[in-house]
Order: C-alpha cells, then sequence, then structure tokens
C-alpha cells in the first residue's frame, strides 16, 4: 500500500469552500466555532500518530500534555488538518484511514481481534468506538442479507467534514483487516454520502475497498454470508475480559465531571462561569465539585485556562485581530495576563503561535 505523502494530488477546485469561513486579511472578521469543538473528543494517540505520519513538530510543552492518554478537543488537530490540506483534498483522508495500526483503537482494536466473525466485530466496533472518537454515533445493522456499520457525525464539522468522515469510516473498516480473510474483505463495500472524486487518470489506488458513493448516510457494509463466517482469531475468553475493560472506561467517560465542567465552560464563553456557579448549574456543592475534579486529577483552574486558550488559538490561527480583544475575548483582565497563561499552556506566546501559521511561515505548531 502506498504511503500518505505517496497520495496522488485530487483536483481541488471539485471541492469548493461551502461554509464562510472567515479571512485572515479582515481586522475584525471572525467566525464563531460551536462549543462542541472544545469538547475532549479524539484520542491523543491519533494526534500522535498523523503528527508522526506527517513529521510535524511539536512543542515540548505538546509532549509534555500528550505524555497523558486522554481525549482532546477536534480544535488541536486543527494544525494537522490544515498541514495535509484537508479543505481542499477531502478524499486524502481515506488512506490517512487505512494506516492507523490496530493498536492504536486501544481495547476496541483488542476486541475486534477476538471477535468471532467480522459482523461481531462491527458489532464490537459499535459498542466501543466512543472510547476514543466521540465526534461520532455509530450503529449496527442487520438488513435484507447485509450487515452495516453506520457513522454519523455527532457535531457540525464544518469544512473539514468530508475529510473527517473519510479517515474514521476508512480506520475503522482497516481494522476488521486482522481477523477477515483477505478474500473476505474483497466484498466490502464503503458507504460514502458525497459524489465520487476526479482522480487523475490511472492513478486510482488499487488498495482502497469498493466505494458507494452518493449513499444515504456514511459507513460501510458486507454481505451476511460473509461476515457470519467463523474468525480463526476467535477468542471468548479474552473477548470477555477486554469488553469488561471497556464497558468500565465507557462508564467512567460517561460519568467524567471535568468533560462536564468543559461543555458547562464553553457553552457560556464568553461570559465564563464562576465556580460557584458551576457547581450550581450541576446541582452539587462547590466543596464537592472541588473534590470531585481531584480525584480526575485536574482543577477547575486548569479547565478554565485551557477552555479559554483552546478558543485564543481559533482567533490566532483565523483571523488578525489584535490580542488585546482576543485577551477581552477570552476573558483574561489584560493582554499581559493573556500572553503569560497562554505561554504555559501553549509554550509559545500568542505572538509566535500567529506567526507559525502566517501564509509565509511553515507548518509549526
Amino acid at each position: 500500500m502506498p504511503t500518505f505523502n505517496q497520495l496522488v494530488p485530487l483536483h481541488s477546485h471539485m471541492y469548493p469552500s461551502t461554509l464562510p469561513f472567515p479571512s485572515t486579511t479582515g481586522a475584525l472578521e471572525l467566525l464563531d466555532l460551536p462549543a462542541e469543538w472544545f469538547l475532549p473528543a479524539v484520542h491523543s494517540v491519533y494526534f500522535q500518530i498523523f503528527s508522526s505520519m506527517l513529521s510535524l513538530p511539536l512543542s515540548a510543552t505538546q509532549r509534555d500534555n500528550l505524555a497523558r492518554p486522554r481525549l482532546l478537543p477536534l480544535l488541536d488537530f486543527l494544525p494537522i488538518f490544515d498541514a495535509v490540506h484537508a479543505v481542499q483534498r477531502p478524499h486524502d483522508g481515506q488512506l490517512l484511514g487505512l494506516q492507523i495500526s490496530m493498536a492504536a483503537h486501544g481495547p476496541m482494536g483488542l476486541a475486534v481481534m477476538a471477535s468471532r466473525s467480522i459482523a461481531h466485530a462491527m458489532e464490537t466496533i459499535a459498542r466501543y468506538a466512543h472510547i476514543r472518537n466521540r465526534l461520532f454515533d455509530f450503529s449496527f445493522e442487520r438488513e435484507g442479507g447485509s450487515v452495516r456499520l453506520w457513522m454519523r457525525p455527532r457535531i457540525p464539522l464544518l469544512e473539514y467534514g468530508v475529510f473527517v468522515e473519510n479517515v474514521t469510516v476508512f480506520a475503522k473498516f482497516s481494522i476488521l483487516q486482522a481477523i477477515a480473510q483477505p478474500n473476505d474483505l474483497r466484498y466490502g463495500r464503503m458507504l460514502l454520502p458525497w459524489a465520487a472524486p476526479e482522480l487523475e487518470e490511472g492513478k486510482l489506488l488499487p488498495d482502497r475497498p469498493l466505494c458507494i458513493y452518493n449513499a444515504q448516510a456514511l459507513g460501510f457494509q458486507f454481505p451476511a454470508e460473509v461476515a457470519d463466517r467463523a474468525s480463526p482469531l476467535s477468542d471468548p475468553e479474552l473477548f470477555r475480559h477486554v469488553c469488561q475493560a471497556g464497558d468500565e472506561e465507557l462508564e467512567h467517560l460517561r460519568g467524567s465531571i471535568s468533560s462536564k465542567v468543559r461543555h458547562l465552560l464553553h457553552s457560556h464563553q464568553p461570559q465564563w462561569p464562576a465556580l460557584d456557579r458551576v457547581a450550581r448549574l450541576m446541582s452539587m456543592s462547590r466543596r464537592t465539585l472541588l473534590r470531585k475534579l481531584e480525584s480526575e486529577k485536574i482543577s477547575y483552574q486548569q479547565l478554565l485556562n485551557e477552555a479559554r486558550n483552546e478558543l485564543a488559538c481559533w482567533y490566532l490561527r483565523q483571523s488578525k485581530i489584535p490580542l488585546s480583544y482576543i485577551a477581552e475575548k477570552t476573558g483574561f483582565s489584560d493582554q499581559t495576563n493573556f500572553s503569560r497563561s497562554f505561554k504555559r499552556c501553549k509554550g509559545c506566546t500568542p505572538k509566535d503561535y500567529r506567526k507559525q501559521f502566517s501564509p509565509d511561515s511553515p507548518q509549526v505548531f
């Protein structure tokens, strides 16, 4: 299979901009992002894989932040999307998704390997995909002699939608390579809800599964008679143990207090709620909230600083509005405090961060 860097360039004019992303020429032109873009949604292991695959450098602060495996907000992945021209070349996401290793998927990957068949593996993906990808809802369907795994976006992905959907559906399909016979994989069909891209003549990538375009939704399918064939790697005992760990992790995610606080912060910005108000909104005392956050090894101030600086990153990347305005917009008392907090979080000053994404600068983050 060719590597990502060997991808064939697509005709970028086939994928025009469909949403009004802000211009970087105007002083105050700005598009606010949906609050969901700031919520933890994609596992940090994928960030590490993509940045390594693309040879993108990481700051010392980012390496420290990635030392603890965790979910990251979609906003953190924008430098990677920009580096691969995701808006202009959304179908490049297919090969990128196919190159994600089984190990990257954690408990879900192990459970798939121990599944009794392709169909059982697809059910397993639908059950545990949320552990490392909360951008989509996953569902398994058996109908009309076929089995299907559907993936529906949970949040508005804006202009990055087709690229992110391509990465996701092909990454999930590639998991099946560990248990399926090569001949069985040939019966798989990718279901893609957009028109077929125009590739350069003679440059089609032969290792990709057959795609059905203009499908009703995103996903892939197999004939039931193929999908129900017993896998030689089936291990019921291993499957049971891995699923127990996966269920515990899902329960932890559903009960995460820090994720709920993040949601409240971003849903109320730019009037960032104080700790006491957050506690009231969550129907608990200030002391209880602090104790629960401490059990997750994070503080309210850390969450607030992360939320403010994540929003600042968007403003710095997508506009040329003054730093003083960004400081005010993100809730800092003045530009000095904003710059100091930003440097602690991102490892560089807001001014230097903005320079990294100027048209004349290399993609460094």
